[in-house]
């Protein structure tokens, strides 16, 4: 971006742009205030006529990364063409080339914040719980489409499934930002579908 386009651009979003660097950088503690304003060019007074504290402007920061999310998911969930299996590994595969593309850096923020923040903050942790649940309706919702027409298994609920499925998509991005084992993201992707696919019924 140029300096000319980031004069141009809103307070507000050159700050959340910001916001979005640094806590994936130096993490939730490791980001002050004062460095955000240098690195955006933005004044204190504007940060805290729009924000208020910190606290406020991680939360705002946190709601872009898992809007980001849930549209990211409800593009794959919409796809009409493929397989319940293979909308969640295509979106799984699209996290993981994200993710290597910011040098093994950007995983999941909601991941970093609940490991960071959540067992000091209980207003942090009610919003991640929050968050979280949405991410797991939105997961739910593709299962259950998936059972109804016959390509996922019907041996454990869509929510146990999400639940699985959740579990197994943060922890891959945690191991990962330590690892920085592209083979072992990928091999997720292949987990996938044995996690949710239904297996085929015995032939007549």
């Amino acid at each position: 971006m140029s300096p000319q386009q980031r004069t141009e651009m809103p307070h507000k979003e050159r700050l959340l742009r910001q916001g979005m660097k640094h806590f994936y950088a130096h993490g939730y503690h490791g980001t002050t205030v004062d460095a955000l304003l240098e690195a955006s060019g933005v004044p204190k007074g504007s940060f805290y006529h729009h924000f208020g504290s910190k606290e406020a402007f991680g939360k705002a920061v946190l709601n872009r990364y898992m809007q980001y999310q849930l549209n990211l998911l409800q593009k794959w969930i919409e796809r009409s063409d493929i397989s319940t299996a293979e909308k969640l590994s295509s979106y799984f595969e699209e996290m993981v080339t994200d993710f290597i593309g910011s040098g093994y850096r950007r995983a999941c923020l909601a991941g970093k914040f609940s490991t960071e923040i959540s067992a000091t903050s209980e207003s942090f942790r009610t919003q991640l719980e929050s968050d979280l649940g949405d991410w797991r309706t939105h997961l739910v919702t593709a299962l259950s489409q998936g059972q109804e027409r016959g390509d996922v298994r019907k041996d454990r609920s869509a929510e146990e499934l999400a639940d699985a499925l959740l579990a197994l998509i943060q922890g891959a991005f945690v191991i990962a930002l330590s690892s920085r084992d592209e083979t072992s993201l990928r091999a997720v992707s292949t987990t996938i579908p044995l996690l949710v696919e239904a297996t085929p019924g015995p032939s007549a």
